[in-house]
């Protein structure tokens, strides 16, 4: 896989006066005058990536002499003030993890599909490929669509609920709901307007949500400000930054189970979980048809 190949970074902490190598191996340098403590990526049991910095974790064994300590190197996300430096530490991560899946990875929110899923694939000449990069209204108003989507049985579910409560709140509290038809017909419309006015507040704070999720992405993923390599081909897809991607990995269709197109982009999903957003404005227009029925071939649309 081309990600775990990448020259590798070296990340200096002036507080703790560690240096770090992330390369084919990880390598600590504790103090510049003594040889560095050099681990292979299988020795570690779990990787982080948070807003605030990467952490690696080794955890404690037994041995034959006793117990070997666990260990945890943090690198704060300070000291990588550079977004190229900080996708290119990610990208050799998520290529050792894609070659030695028994190490646990945590990453935050994405826009773009972990390279996990990725493998080696030669890219035909025929594949659909483009560079951009991703716009906030798109990613919003698909984010609008996808809440919609998730949360429009419950609306419809909590919509009633809060009618007939508030119906039975005035029948407890009002004495004379029933003693009259114009009295029914008055506690019957608050109910109604009531459920009317819970099903739009909670569909205005679905959308609010949405429209928000941008923002609190653009917080954990430097790529969202990147120009990114589309790839859609017969093997499968890929989105990368452009940086670090050199056309020789690719997200298999098997890997994934449908897709949803809107009006501005086509999104594909493993499981319930978005992996891959194709902003449709990448191609012409008179390709928007084609590239859609290309995926809907090889994959579900719902």
């Amino acid at each position: 896989m081309a990600f775990e190949s990448l020259p590798g970074v070296k990340i200096h902490d002036f507080d703790t006066k560690q240096s770090f190598i992330i390369a084919d191996l990880f390598s600590v340098y504790e103090n510049p005058e003594e040889l560095p403590e050099i681990y292979k990526w299988t020795d570690f049991n779990s990787i982080t990536e948070t807003i605030d910095a990467f952490i690696f974790k080794i955890e404690a064994s037994a041995a034959k002499n006793g117990t070997i300590p666990g260990k945890e190197f943090i690198i704060p996300t300070e000291l990588i003030p550079d977004p190229a430096v900080h996708i290119r530490i990610r990208a050799i991560i998520e290529g050792m993890v894609a070659a030695n899946p028994k190490i646990e990875y945590k990453h935050g929110r994405r826009i773009l599909p972990p390279k996990t899923l990725c493998s080696r694939c030669e890219i035909p000449p025929e594949a659909y490929i483009a560079n951009g990069s991703y716009k906030e209204s798109e990613i919003n108003n698909s984010n609008v669509i996808l809440h919609n989507s998730d949360y429009y049985k419950m609306i419809w579910i909590f919509a009633p609920i809060a009618m007939v409560l508030t119906f039975i709140a005035q029948a407890i509290f009002l004495d004379d709901t029933f003693t009259n038809i114009i009295n029914f017909l008055t506690v019957l419309t608050i109910s109604v307007f009531a459920g009317g006015v819970a099903g739009i507040s909670m569909y205005l704070f679905c959308a609010y949500g949405a429209k928000t999720l941008y923002r609190k992405i653009l917080k954990e993923d430097p790529a969202l400000l990147e120009e990114i390599t589309f790839v859609i081909c017969d093997d499968g897809f890929i989105a990368a930054e452009t940086e670090v991607y050199d056309f020789s990995d690719i997200i298999h269709w098997h890997q994934v189970a449908y897709f949803i197109e809107t009006n501005h982009v086509y999104i594909i999903f493993n499981r319930n979980r978005a992996v891959f957003w194709l902003p449709k404005r990448m191609f012409p227009k008179e390709l928007h048809q084609e590239l859609g029925d290309f995926i809907a071939d090889r994959l579900q649309q719902k």
